[in-house]
């Protein structure tokens, strides 16, 4: 999630005045996470699926993607997050 934050900062600056999340903003974080997840995930697949789940509960933990990059610290440590690398770490 490291890598997320850089992306995360950009999206803030073009969404501070909208907030929802645009399909431009969930491909970009989903390509974040991706970029991250390859790095330990040792599978595309793993990945993937990792980045789908942490895609969809961050977008419904918080609908204004404002408010997802602000707390992206949270969202890192967030049990619920962390539970989309049960899973793939079988």
């Amino acid at each position: 999630m490291k890598r997320v934050i850089p992306l995360l900062l950009f999206l803030l600056f073009f969404a501070s005045c909208r907030g929802t999340w645009n399909q431009d903003d969930k491909e970009a974080f989903f390509q974040s996470c991706m970029d991250d997840a390859n790095s330990w995930a040792g599978d595309p697949v793993k990945a993937k699926t990792y980045c789908e789940c942490v895609t969809i509960k961050v977008m419904e933990k918080y609908p204004n993607v404002v408010d997802a990059v602000e707390q992206i610290e949270t969202i890192s440590k967030d049990p619920d997050i962390q539970a989309c690398k049960i899973p793939i770490m079988k």
